[in-house]
């Protein structure tokens, strides 16, 4: 395993995103795979490693597990060798693999077991680009496409006056050694401002609530002369003061990306950082939206 926490913490202070653009294929009959898919992995937590560490890595191991056990791929393709079913297994879980779940099954001295469950959707187009790109054990810099998901609120209760609207402060991205970066802020401070129940703050003195992102991992494991994996872990945190009934919302999201070994590991982690950090943003945005409107709803109703 070759560990790349040490080269990101300079981290990305300019990064090139590399996209790729390939011509889509044409094919008359373009079947749809769409399966749910679940699987257990356990890992040893050694003298180094934390039950966190140790927690992300059996969920590694478990979704790579989930794919190659679901048929999917050996199926449509049953001569592939095991370094290309690994490759495209990889690829499946970074681009076709959503509504991931994990849960542990098994915490004890020196070991944790996990289980996770997850929803495949590839349509057999999608598999055989992936298949003939990775069938040979060649790979090329992949695209990684940023999707907001966008979700609606219909809130009956929403501010009337500016003074009825709450302030958020969003702090710097705190890494697992105690450092920061602003470099994240601008993006955070677009996610977050465009909800009707509060306003981003400068001022950190006057907030109601605070935002902290956490960068807690950012590793890359060898998969082969070729080719690299990186996992990357965030969570973001929010906190009300002030407030006596709000507890901590914490968001965490994780995801790998198989990229070519001799691409930089700083542009290619920017990416997938930024969709990361985009994913929870919005989902707290959100939660936020509706702990605003019920204490908003509240307030009038006793009068406040």
């Amino acid at each position: 395993m070759v560990s790349s926490q040490h080269k990101l913490m300079g981290f990305i202070c300019s990064a090139i995103v590399y996209f790729i653009s390939m011509a889509p294929s044409v094919a008359s009959e373009i079947e749809n795979y769409s399966q749910t898919v679940t699987a257990d992995a356990c890992e040893d937590i050694t003298n180094s490693d934390s039950v966190q560490n140790a927690e992300h890595q059996a969920i590694d191991k478990a979704s790579l597990a989930a794919v190659k056990t679901s048929g999917i791929i050996q199926n449509k393709y049953p001569e592939l060798k095991a370094d290309a079913l690994d490759l495209i297994s990889y690829r499946i879980i970074d681009e076709y693999m959503s509504d991931v779940s994990s849960k542990a099954i098994l915490s004890e001295a020196g070991r944790i077991c996990v289980n996770i469950s997850a929803n495949i959707n590839i349509n057999s187009d999608e598999l055989a680009k992936l298949v003939q790109e990775h069938k040979d054990g060649d790979s090329s810099v992949e695209q990684i496409v940023d999707i907001a998901d966008k979700v609606s609120n219909d809130m009956s209760f929403k501010p009337q006056t500016l003074k009825e609207k709450k302030l958020l402060y969003i702090r710097n991205l705190n890494f697992w050694n105690g450092t920061d970066t602003n470099h994240y802020k601008d993006l955070l401070t677009g996610l977050f401002s465009h909800s009707e129940y509060f306003y981003v703050t400068e001022d950190n003195s006057i907030a109601d609530y605070v935002v902290t992102p956490y960068l807690n991992k950012a590793e890359v494991t060898e998969i082969d002369k070729e080719h690299h994996k990186m996992q990357i872990v965030v969570n973001i945190e929010v906190i009300a003061r002030n407030t006596d009934n709000f507890v901590p919302i914490t968001e965490e999201q994780q995801h790998f990306i198989l990229f070519a070994a001799d691409k930089d590991e700083q542009e290619i982690a920017d990416n997938p950082l930024r969709k990361l950090l985009t994913r929870a943003a919005q989902e707290l945005s959100t939660k936020i939206d509706r702990y605003s409107a019920s204490y908003l709803e509240n307030s009038k109703l006793h009068g406040k």
